[in-house]
């Protein structure tokens, strides 16, 4: 959630990020929206334990780490600046090719406490970056309430199994790709909005211009809630809530990518490090926040706190 946008950064210009960041962000959305259904059907099983879900996940990390270590390679522009002056050193014998980096003389030490505090520099110092996050953090509350919240309206609300209600996150990724498919719209008008600024003289849009994903999703937001909370009744089909629940990854895939584009093109070289402040501070308190919001009602009719 990171890294990828500060790649993003290092390998496309900025008409190359209108169609790559969205291909990326909704690969990173898919993922976990997917497990879900091949985790509940892992659980309910009889021939395997509900640990194997854990083990999965371990063994596609170690091979997902193990691809990225062997194939990806460096993308840092001062790296790579600083690997091609070390190249022309050796080959000429001329010590005067020196990238920036290595005129400062910093120790491993100190670019990392650079790195570590840059992204808290950020988040208590740039205003847009707090609003962007603060934004995220309202969203991923959400987000992340409806992984558990959905065994409560698929599974005690209309009674489906285990595996059904892993199934049901089906919908969301469709709002997903219905998100996505705005991509050839939104590259095309950037585009020639571009080229008709580069003609007037200017450099490049301001960053303002990647927030169209988010116009076109945020509304959906609230409507697609309030959809799902007034329908979500066993008297009522449960077609209502899971077509709600196309409208709210619909919204979000398109605030996430409006959110993420704008920050990248706003502080390009320390793109990884805005994101590292969004995404930190939004984890943290959308963690935090479902544990509170976590209740349900027992047998006797109470509410119980969990």
């Amino acid at each position: 959630m990171t890294t990828f946008g500060g790649s993003m950064s290092d390998i496309f210009d900025r008409i190359e990020r209108t169609y790559a960041f969205p291909i990326c962000c909704t690969l990173s959305f898919l993922g976990p929206f997917l497990a879900p259904m091949v985790g509940a059907f892992i659980g309910q099983s009889t021939h395997i334990g509900w640990r194997w879900t854990e083990w999965r996940t371990m063994i596609m990390a170690a091979l997902v780490t193990s691809a990225i270590f062997i194939f990806v390679p460096e993308t840092y522009g001062p790296v790579l600046l600083g690997w091609t002056a070390k190249h022309l050193r050796e080959i000429t014998g001329d010590q005067r090719f020196v990238a920036e980096f290595e005129l400062r003389q910093t120790s491993l030490f100190t670019r990392l406490m650079h790195s570590c505090s840059r992204p808290f520099d950020l988040f208590f110092g740039k205003i847009i970056v707090v609003l962007f996050t603060i934004y995220l953090v309202v969203i991923y509350i959400v987000l992340f309430g409806f992984l558990t919240g959905y065994e409560f309206i698929f599974g005690d609300t209309y009674g489906f199994d285990q595996g059904s209600v892993g199934l049901t996150f089906i919908d969301m990724n469709v709002g997903f790709l219905f998100e996505f498919a705005l991509v050839p719209h939104f590259y095309f008008a950037y585009k020639k909005r571009l080229s008709k600024t580069i003609a007037n003289g200017e450099k490049s849009l301001p960053p303002e211009e990647r927030l169209w994903f988010a116009m076109c999703g945020a509304p959906w937001l609230p409507i697609s809630l309030f959809w799902m909370g007034w329908t979500s009744y066993p008297s009522v089909s449960y077609w209502s809530p899971l077509i709600a629940s196309v409208a709210f990854g619909f919204s979000v895939q398109g605030i996430f990518i409006s959110t993420y584009q704008y920050l990248i093109d706003t502080y390009e070289l320390f793109a990884t490090s805005a994101l590292v402040s969004a995404t930190f501070f939004r984890y943290i308190a959308a963690g935090a926040m479902v544990v509170v919001m976590y209740f349900r009602v027992d047998d006797t009719g109470s509410t119980c706190f969990l």
